[in-house]
C-alpha cells in the first residue's frame, strides 16, 4: 500500500518582471511505498497564475528526482531516480502552452535503493531551471 509522505511545497516564480506578464507557480508531490522496493511516484505542477498565455518547456531529460539530506535541498544530492550524465537526450524542442489557470503536470518515477542509509530525506526535481521541492520520506 502507498502512502502519502509529504506535499504541497509551493514555490512561486515570476516568468517576467512585470505584474501583468506571465506568472508561473510550481507546485510538487511525491508518494514513497513504505516497503522494499521503496518506488516513488513524483508530480510537479506548473500553473500558469498570471493574466497573459506563457509557454513552458516540457523536456524534462536528464532532470531526475533528487533526494537530499537538509530542507534546503543544497549540495548534492544523495539519490537521483536516474544517473542524467547516462542519458542521451534529444535536443528536440517540447512546449506547452498554458493560458492563465492552465497547468501542466511533470510526471516522474524511481526506485529508491535499500542501501540508502536510514534518515529522513528530501525530494526535488529540477523543472525549467528551477529545483522544486517534492515532498519528505523517512527511511
Amino acid at each position: 500500500m502507498t502512502r502519502f509522505v509529504s506535499l504541497l511545497l509551493l514555490a512561486s516564480l515570476a516568468a517576467c518582471s512585470s505584474t501583468t506578464g506571465p506568472q508561473l507557480n510550481f507546485e510538487g508531490k511525491s508518494t514513497v511505498s513504505p516497503t522494499v522496493p521503496m518506488d516513488v511516484q513524483t508530480v510537479v505542477t506548473v500553473r500558469n497564475v498570471g493574466e497573459t498565455t506563457t509557454r513552458i518547456n516540457t523536456n524534462i531529460c536528464g532532470s531526475p528526482i533528487r533526494a537530499f539530506t537538509t530542507p534546503e535541498r543544497d549540495g548534492t544530492p544523495v539519490w537521483q531516480s536516474y544517473d542524467p550524465a547516462a542519458v542521451n537526450c534529444a535536443a528536440i524542442a517540447s512546449v506547452a502552452t498554458l493560458a492563465p489557470g492552465d497547468y501542466y503536470d511533470f510526471r516522474l518515477a524511481g526506485t529508491i535503493p535499500s542501501s540508502l542509509p536510514s534518515g529522513v530525506y528530501y525530494l526535488a526535481v529540477n523543472i525549467n531551471g528551477k529545483l522544486v521541492p517534492a515532498g519528505q520520506f523517512l527511511k
